[in-house]
């Protein structure tokens, strides 16, 4: 099933309101910070079909690349700062593990559409004979 863009903007309004209702009940906060990375990097997956494979291969291997060098530098640093620095012993397994999901797949979207951006704007730029 594709994700339409008429569903994927009805996804980026929810996924929101349902973190806000999640920090106000205290559950199910994090599954919509998932659910919002999901919404987003499948949609932009999806836009990479319009283009040929080889530039869409490259695109994932840039987009996948930046994403892990994000892990190893911010995300590590950011959970060892609070870990020793804020006297917190222990962090919430499964809360930790739907924000970093939810953070990369966000992030990996972003740059997913920032690279298709660039490669439709250059495709357009060409000067056909």
């Amino acid at each position: 099933m594709k994700l339409t863009k008429k569903w994927f903007i009805a996804l980026l309004l929810i996924w929101p309101i349902l973190f806000g209702l999640g920090v106000w009940d205290g559950e199910y906060a994090m599954s919509a910070v998932t659910g919002f990375g999901v919404t987003i990097a499948t949609y932009y997956e999806q836009q990479l079909e319009r283009l040929d494979k080889q530039q869409a291969t490259i695109i994932r291997d840039a987009a996948n690349s930046k994403v892990m060098m994000f892990v190893f530098g911010a995300l590590i640093l950011a959970f060892s700062f609070g870990v020793f620095f804020f006297d917190q012993p222990q962090v919430p397994l499964l809360d930790t593990i739907h924000l970093v999901l939810g953070t990369l797949l966000t992030l990996r979207g972003l740059l997913i559409r920032s690279a298709y951006e660039e490669a439709m704007m250059d495709s357009s730029k060409a000067i056909r004979l």
